[in-house]
């Protein structure tokens, strides 16, 4: 197993962060959308059903500051074929799920009363913090016109934004697989080898060989 990248494929710590953080951020959409649909939210039954949705979710945030770190620390594989424009919609593309990754969790967090239980140790809420205490001494802020509009902004977010670009970065890497048949898709899978693995040739590199 090779822990770092090749200029062909992502290394196995890139590939852990990338579907952990992918796996528990479904799996907190599944949860929420659960509760709304098929329980009463002001039920306290319901409370242990939204610690998974708020466990899940700080994962995310916890894995965003390691994996941005060790995408600067590691060798990336090179891009995909193809025009100038398209290499920077793609990293566009990125930065926004990274920026994404991070809104979702930390507007979750600090817009949520509760603490999050994880049975051997609990989070705190930001209510309880001492940040947010300062922050009421400092500010006069209450926590009900904290939290309202924060509220908003994960609502909004989750539900107009969050589902866009998740669904066009699945669509990219699908495109890459099954109409340009190169290895965009390949090289993140889990399991795949870390020897040379080029990607597809574009039509005007095809010519451009001897």
């Amino acid at each position: 197993m090779q822990w770092q990248g090749t200029p062909h494929r992502f290394g196995a710590l890139a590939k852990l962060f990338h579907w952990t953080s992918a796996a528990a951020f479904i799996g907190a959409y599944i949860v929420v959308y659960y509760v709304i649909w098929f329980m009463d939210d002001e039920q306290p039954e319901s409370l242990v059903v939204l610690n998974v949705h708020w466990m899940l979710g700080i994962l995310v945030g916890a894995l965003v500051l390691p994996r941005l770190l060790w995408k600067l620390l590691d060798v990336q594989p090179d891009d995909a074929p193809g025009s100038k424009l398209e290499h920077q919609l793609a990293r566009l593309a990125h930065w926004g799920l990274y920026a994404l990754l991070i809104v979702m969790p930390l507007t979750g967090y600090v817009g949520t009363s509760m603490a999050t239980d994880f049975g051997l140790f609990s989070v705190p809420s930001f209510r309880d913090t001492g940040l947010f205490h300062w922050m009421t001494a400092t500010f006069g802020l209450t926590w009900e016109g904290f939290e309202a509009p924060v509220d908003m902004v994960h609502h909004v977010v989750g539900k107009w934004v969050a589902w866009v670009v998740v669904v066009l970065h699945v669509v990219a890497a699908l495109f890459h697989h099954l109409v340009r048949k190169d290895q965009v898709l390949v090289r993140m899978l889990p399991g795949q080898q870390q020897g040379p693995a080029p990607l597809a040739l574009n039509a005007r590199q095809r010519q451009a060989r001897p």
